[in-house]
């Protein structure tokens, strides 16, 4: 890999993503991964901090925090405060935006953008079944479980791509050692 071109590595890596979005689209329900956009979303958000593996256990360390604390988001939006008040998914939010931020204050740059990925994820994979708890309240609990499972692997499994990928071919490379005159 050495041999090859900024420009060669860019191709391969699209390419290769192109490829593996193609399969994880298609088999995403299969697999269990409700969300497959979180995967992809994962995949750029390492690949644009530099495809660094020294960053990538605090990344994925904000991809699982952010997931469960959407799910707690979603929790109290749903059923602490008045349900379907878009205030109540305003104060829901930012408070976990705010503890999100919090916990990531020793690794802002590496922990953060991957809690917002998990968080917002997990919240948009809802959003489409925010009528069972009203409608089916005995599906809701069942489809807000496996939706987590779901969006939480899907950020993981993008992370595993990316790290798998990008890093080889993207990330850091060591600098040659200099002969000392001695």
């Amino acid at each position: 890999m050495e041999g090859l071109k900024g420009y060669q590595r860019n191709l391969i890596v699209a390419v290769v993503l192109a490829v593996l979005s193609f399969f994880w689209i298609w088999f995403y329900r299969s697999i269990g991964g409700a969300g497959y956009w979180a995967a992809l979303v994962a995949f750029a958000v390492y690949v644009a901090s530099g495809s660094s593996a020294r960053k990538l256990p605090w990344m994925v360390l904000g991809g699982v925090v952010g997931v469960v604390l959407g799910l707690v988001t979603f929790a109290l939006g749903m059923l602490v405060f008045p349900p379907y008040a878009v205030i109540s998914s305003a104060i829901a939010g930012v408070i976990f935006i705010l503890i999100g931020g919090l916990i990531s204050v020793p690794r802002l740059p590496d922990i953060l953008p991957m809690y917002l990925v998990g968080w917002a994820c997990f919240l948009g994979a809802m959003s489409q079944f925010d009528y069972l708890f009203l409608e089916k309240v005995v599906w809701a609990n069942l489809k807000a479980t496996n939706t987590f499972f779901g969006v939480l692997l899907s950020v993981l499994v993008g992370l595993l791509f990316a790290a798998l990928i990008a890093t080889p071919l993207l990330g850091e490379r060591p600098k040659p050692a200099t002969p000392q005159a001695g």
